[in-house]
């Protein structure tokens, strides 16, 4: 991969280099397993990195796929699940699309969700392309007015969630650092790629934050994964978690199997 700039990659990849954190706007309906819901005491929401989106085998409307943390987790814990997130969610579609549907019974829920509402895809289509370039710059402005509004929408979604479940414990889930700078310097990367690289890992630092600090003031849990990626950005090699461009999986800058399974679930366990 290291053959090919982020950039070049980008600009081939087309859409795929919008899926920055995996989460621009796309299907955000529900999904079908929700039609037949069985008594369940553990419910995943969210968008696509709780939708399991880049693990392999996923299925439409919602792009979940078995090898999902909420799949993982449910095994490793003996929970029954119900996945109810869906790719391109934001926390809107969340509320309503997929609040209604937590079954009475759920005593635990997770779910990532906030990308798709600060405009993350936007920000990784631009300063990929072009880093140093106003048309990053402006979409960067544009991601962290949006930021700014983010608080007030999950106060809002945990408020409907405990409104639908009182008893169950809410906890949101973090994002990865997509990349590992450090490797990309070493294996010659171009230094303004180097520093985007560094740019967006910063985005998902401040994403991360803004979620802890929203859901635990409106008393959720908050699970932070980006210690648990360390070492498995882009580029890593065999051990590499997250899905880079130019691979077979179409899923780029998702976890594969290995980060849901080694990453978040091992997160999970740690923290809930």
């Amino acid at each position: 991969m290291n053959s090919l700039s982020l950039r070049k990659l980008a600009a081939r990849t087309g859409v795929a280099a919008l899926l920055s954190l995996g989460l621009i706007a796309g299907v955000a309906g529900v999904p079908a397993t929700a039609q037949s819901a069985p008594p369940v005491n553990y419910t995943v929401m969210g968008d696509s990195y709780s939708a399991g989106t880049g693990g392999g085998a996923e299925v439409l409307p919602c792009l979940q796929s078995p090898n999902g943390y909420g799949n993982a987790y449910a095994a490793a814990t003996g929970k029954v699940m119900l996945n109810l997130a869906c790719y391109g969610a934001k926390t809107e579609d969340v509320q309503t699309n997929q609040v209604p549907l937590i079954p009475t019974t759920t005593k635990l829920v997770t779910l990532t969700v906030g990308g798709n509402d600060i405009g993350t895809g936007d920000v990784s289509a631009a300063c990929l392309a072009a880093p140093e370039s106003a048309v990053c710059t402006a979409a960067l402005k544009a991601s962290l007015q949006k930021l700014t509004l983010l608080p007030g929408k999950i106060k809002l979604l945990v408020k409907a969630i405990k409104a639908k479940v009182p008893s169950a414990k809410i906890a949101f889930v973090g994002y990865p650092r997509l990349f590992e700078p450090g490797n990309m310097a070493q294996l010659g990367y171009p230094a303004d790629q180097v520093k985007t690289a560094k740019l967006m890992n910063g985005a998902a630092d401040l994403l991360n934050t803004t979620l802890a600090i929203s859901a635990l003031s409106n008393g959720a849990r908050y699970v932070p994964v980006a210690w648990a990626f360390a070492g498995h950005g882009i580029p890593s090699g065999p051990a590499q978690w997250i899905v880079g461009p130019g691979e077979a999986n179409p899923f780029v800058f998702h976890p594969n199997a290995a980060g849901y399974v080694s990453g978040y679930t091992s997160a999970l366990k740690v923290f809930l």
